[in-house]
């Protein structure tokens, strides 16, 4: 929805107002007055001022006339708009700028202190779910051999119930007690792989390939540039905690639970922080991260 036609602040110099005329602001700006107790407004008919005292924008006045008046104010003629410095649609109270609004009708975005926009929450899941894709891929050399025999003993397994079905047999099989440590064994290493590939990522370019292709990066919510190693590691570490947790038998609900909760938890948080974020003091922003040696300071 886009703002009514009228005056408002100027978002480029505050002391005086602009005219917007619904779609793009003109070059029509006029002076902020603050009446005296001679020159108010009190009682009079709404969008009339004392007529000695009305601001007239520039050229608001030729061949068609008087401008008329809009709260107050003079509305410029018809044909009389000017440039459009702020984008179709950037209307009143929006600047325009990362991390800055204006008054009024647009919720501000969230930002880290120096103003870079916070990535929303979907992108995240989107680069996370990309991610785990990738690693997936990349770890399949190291997979293949132990997750192929576990297919194969599935196989094996479910040939048996089917053929104790089809004699009319109940089945007493049992999955291969050999099956759960080959898919421990497939666990654990896709586990490292996507760890050892999170942390060299973050480090070498602020994203990992799946942040990079929805656009967003990671940095320190003070600094930018592409993360420390200690940070990185302590990130993924705390990260990865519940899917490592996962893995144990006891206490897997749990790690389940927490993987749930870190996951969920920018989505009410004033930074948009999840767990993982705050043990590192982290950040995922929209926006790739300066390289190191360009801009971007890195100790």
């Amino acid at each position: 929805m886009t703002q009514p036609a009228g005056w408002y602040d100027d978002p480029q110099d505050p002391s005086q107002l602009r005219y917007w005329d619904g779609v793009v602001w003109s070059t029509h700006v006029s002076p902020k007055i603050s009446p005296t107790v001679e020159q108010s407004t009190i009682g009079m008919p709404y969008g009339v001022i004392p007529a000695g005292e009305r601001p007239h924008s520039a050229g608001s006045q030729g061949a068609q006339g008087p401008a008329t008046l809009q709260d107050g104010y003079p509305t410029p003629q018809q044909g009389q708009t000017g440039g459009q410095w702020p984008a179709y649609g950037q209307g009143p109270g929006q600047l325009g700028q990362p991390g800055q609004q204006g008054p009024g009708w647009q919720t501000p975005k969230a930002t880290t202190p120096d103003g870079v926009v916070l990535s929303g929450w979907w992108k995240r899941v989107l680069a996370r779910f990309l991610d785990g894709i990738i690693a997936a891929i990349v770890s399949l050399p190291l997979t293949y051999a132990p997750l192929a025999h576990a297919i194969t003993l599935f196989g094996d397994f479910f040939q048996k119930i089917f053929a104790d079905a089809q004699a009319g047999i109940t089945t007493t099989a049992q999955p291969p007690a050999e099956l759960n440590s080959l898919l421990l064994q497939v666990s654990v290493v896709q586990l490292v792989v996507y760890i050892v590939y999170e942390v060299a990522f973050l480090t070498w370019r602020g994203a990992t390939p799946g942040k990079m292709v929805v656009g967003i990066s990671v940095r320190l919510r003070d600094k930018a540039g592409p993360l420390p190693f200690v940070d990185a590691v302590k990130r993924t570490a705390v990260k990865e905690a519940g899917t490592a947790f996962g893995l144990v038998p006891v206490v897997g609900a749990l790690g389940s639970l927490f993987t749930l909760l870190d996951g969920l938890w920018p989505l009410w948080d004033d930074k948009k922080q999840a767990i993982h974020d705050k043990a590192a003091s982290t950040n995922v922003v929209v926006g790739p991260q300066p390289r190191r040696g360009a801009g971007a300071p890195h100790v």
